[in-house]
């Protein structure tokens, strides 16, 4: 072959590696990830003074729509909503999100001692998919995935 058909060939092929480009970005565009700016500053947080720095934890994932946490003499309880976009995420990481979940539950007990914490994880239509728990006599939290 020549140069001349080499120089062709390449042009054709680059040609052709465009265009399937573009064709797929109409057919399969590319979804906003779960964890972008966006969905952080999306995230709702009502949270005592006491518990916000733990709760804004749970916004930060950038998972999350909403976290709202209360508390009385023995017992925190929180919920946290995924977003449309964080929904997704959860769908392709459960695994390994539940350990950080856990992780962000015994945060959250840490800056309540003596509580008892329970977290329920919820999707976008609100119904609960995970939780957790850390009980006030407990070394670790324990998560569980809804089945």
């Amino acid at each position: 072959m020549t140069r001349t058909g080499y120089s062709l060939w390449a042009v054709a092929a680059l040609t052709t590696i465009a265009v399937l480009s573009v064709i797929g970005m109409r057919v399969a565009p590319i979804q906003q990830a779960a964890n972008s700016a966006e969905s952080r500053q999306a995230c709702k947080l009502d949270a005592p003074e006491s518990l916000r720095a733990a709760a804004a934890q749970w916004c930060a994932l950038g998972l999350f729509g909403q976290v709202a946490a209360t508390m009385d003499k023995e017992n925190v309880i929180a919920i946290v909503q995924f977003s449309q976009n964080g929904i997704a995420g959860w769908e392709m990481q459960s695994g390994g999100l539940i350990t950080e979940f856990r992780s962000l539950t015994d945060r959250m007990a840490a800056d309540a001692p003596g509580k008892n914490v329970s977290i329920s994880v919820q999707d976008p239509a609100d119904r609960r998919i995970a939780a957790c728990v850390r009980l006030a006599t407990d070394a670790t939290a324990a998560c569980e995935v809804k089945k």
